[in-house]
């Protein structure tokens, strides 16, 4: 059985390049995937994209090669299909990579630019696999070098370049462990935070690019075109692509979508609630006296939290219809909004952002909130708790948000005024302004660590003007 092959039963036939190159994609599969799982996305999304993307992939590098070695491959047309010999060419294979991504993410209404930063760096580890599919295969390799310069190598690689009478260059072996080292450099950056989305696919087209062009300009099997190495010019193109997008050259910035928490955050319903939680109390429970750190308690978890402190579960129910009802009187002499809540909201809106209302609160109050305000005109979706798959602080309720008003999840900014605001953004890798006028509940807000703290609605404005990118970057 030949050395190239790492398992042969009958007709079925697996090579080590096979078994190299599709672990390489597994991990690298795994990786993103344990990204996107931080960042709550389905696993759908990465599962329907693998096999097309694999196929893509191995095509183009399959095409790249074939193009530039035409000579051969004219005389032995039926070569052309037999992978397994060796000849995928990992540039055309990424060029092929990055127009299939570019059109499934669009169409998956995914941010291109954040897909580079989650796949990108683990595509340097299948590489890493890869190229030990090519000293499998006695490819790859550089010039002659003596036996002295080779025995500082272990006795397995010594033995594998020693081909065609003399020994060569195990570039393999250098390219492969520059790869891990870049997407260990990488990972470590990125999880300190990126400037903007994309920096990390920017990063590793520099990285790789300068790996390769060193690399091969020490191998003897590189593709020509005329007296130039292909893979040299790609590198460097990959380079320039790279520091362009680093810096910002041409980068398009976009707006982020605007979502918002009602109490607190766009109408000020504090005395309304606490007089609220007062009466059903005085009428259920006339033995407590509520404090005032105990009212305040009361802003931010759902209503089923709250009355599951004092009451029993069989009685919450009926509980939380009392407080609807009593709550809901008073929206209309207790309720009014926020200092230049109205101004921030027209001024959003003739911007052109998109807006929506995510509340913990019942549906039937915060339309009622909304009403009453006269914020109608503003957002294009309010969400109430019936509306979310689960109330915050899980972050399933912007997902669904973003879903209604038919926009990417990856530019948007959440306001609250609550921790459970921050940590929902958070749970959803989003950026999160926190707002309010009471030191206390800053301070709390600040243990989620917020992007933005501000005490006047009206910084929104400028917040959401910058030139940034509108995702946690330090989610991994």
């Amino acid at each position: 059985m030949s050395d190239k092959i790492f398992i042969s039963i009958g007709p079925f036939t697996i090579t080590w390049y096979a078994l190299f190159i599709l672990t390489g994609v597994v991990v690298a599969y795994e990786l993103s995937q344990r990204t996107m799982k931080k960042w709550k996305y389905s696993s759908s999304v990465l599962e329907d994209y693998i096999i097309p993307m694999m196929f893509f992939g191995i095509l183009g590098a399959r095409l790249y090669y074939v193009i530039f070695e035409w000579d051969y491959y004219a005389r032995f047309p039926e070569e052309i299909i037999k992978i397994w010999h060796g000849g995928l060419a990992i540039h055309g294979g990424l060029i092929a990579g990055v127009i299939f991504s570019i059109y499934y993410f669009k169409k998956k209404k995914i941010s291109i630019y954040r897909m580079m930063d989650c796949i990108l760096p683990n595509v340097m580890i299948a590489q890493a696999f890869g190229r030990w599919g090519n000293f499998m295969n006695q490819e790859a390799f550089g010039g002659v070098v003596s036996e002295s310069f080779i025995n500082h190598f272990p006795n397995f690689i010594k033995e594998r370049m020693f081909i065609n009478g003399a020994y060569h260059h195990p570039t393999f072996l250098y390219e492969s462990v520059l790869n891990v080292i870049g997407f260990i450099v990488i990972y470590m950056i990125r999880k300190k935070g990126l400037k903007k989305q994309g920096d990390a696919g920017f990063m590793y087209l520099i990285w790789y690019g300068c790996i390769r062009f060193f690399i091969e300009g020490l191998r003897t099997d590189s593709l020509m075109l005329g007296p130039l190495r292909v893979a040299q010019l790609v590198s460097l193109i990959f380079i320039v692509v790279g520091i362009l997008g680093l810096i910002g050259v041409g980068y398009i910035y976009s707006k982020p979508v605007v979502l918002f928490d009602l109490d607190g955050t766009l109408q000020d319903s504090k005395q309304m609630v606490m007089e609220t939680f007062k009466q059903v109390f005085k009428e259920r429970k006339p033995e407590i006296t509520l404090s005032q750190d105990e009212l305040d308690s009361f802003f931010g978890p759902t209503l089923e939290e709250s009355f599951g402190k004092y009451f029993d579960e069989s009685e919450i129910e009926g509980l939380i219809a009392r407080y609807q009802e009593i709550n809901l009187e008073m929206h209309h002499t207790m309720l009014h909004e926020i200092d230049h809540a109205t101004e921030v909201l027209k001024q959003l809106k003739e911007d052109g952002y998109h807006m929506a209302i995510v509340s913990n609160k019942r549906r039937k109050a915060v339309e009622l909130g909304v009403e009453v305000n006269h914020f109608e005109p503003y957002f294009e979706a309010i969400l109430g708790k019936e509306d979310l798959p689960q109330p915050k602080p899980s972050g399933t309720g912007l997902i669904e948000a973003c879903s209604r008003l038919n926009v990417s999840r990856d530019n948007v900014v959440y306001v609250g005024d609550a921790k459970g605001d921050m940590l929902a953004a958070k749970d959803v890798a989003m950026t999160c302004i926190g707002f309010s006028l009471e030191q206390k509940r800053l301070d709390q807000m600040k243990e989620a660590n917020p992007d933005y703290l501000i005490t006047d609605l009206r910084e929104i404005i400028d917040i959401v003007k910058e030139k940034r990118t509108w995702n946690d970057t330090t989610i991994w």
